[in-house]
């Protein structure tokens, strides 16, 4: 014996010649939107994350540049006194102290420079020693 499989015809709009619709249910359609619109969520939340990170990262790597900049300037000038230099750079303020050391003729230049980022204070902190010239050596 044979047992025959009957396969419903579809029409050009795609309702089966039985008069069943062929397609997906309303409970398949919300939960297809449902898993959609969660991953979406997720990938909203971290691409707001990885664009957090680069602005971060971007902020920090000038203000690493400008410290070594200052850092390098005074490290080029004939330092024979002690002093302390502030100043502006855009969105940067800086601050380079040039400070004695127990050692003679030895100083320590502090270059800290700091911006504003996220409603918070960020600081970016560069410390060298630098041979100083003494007073009896200057011309």
């Amino acid at each position: 014996m044979r047992l025959k499989t009957q396969r419903s015809k579809k029409d050009r709009f795609g309702t089966n010649t039985d008069g069943s619709a062929a397609g997906f249910t309303i409970i398949e359609v919300v939960v297809a939107i449902a898993l959609m619109s969660t991953t979406m969520t997720a990938v909203f939340y971290a691409l707001r994350a990885c664009s957090k990170a680069a602005h971060h990262t971007r902020m920090l790597t000038v203000s690493v540049l400008l410290a070594e900049s200052l850092l390098v300037e005074a490290r080029l000038t004939e330092n024979t006194a002690f002093e302390t230099r502030e100043g502006q750079n855009g969105s940067y303020s800086w601050k380079l102290q040039i400070a004695s050391t127990p050692v003679e003729n030895l100083g320590v230049i502090h270059v800290q420079v700091g911006w504003q980022e996220q409603q918070r204070q960020q600081q970016y902190e560069l410390f060298s020693l630098i041979q100083m010239k003494s007073f009896t050596e200057r011309k």
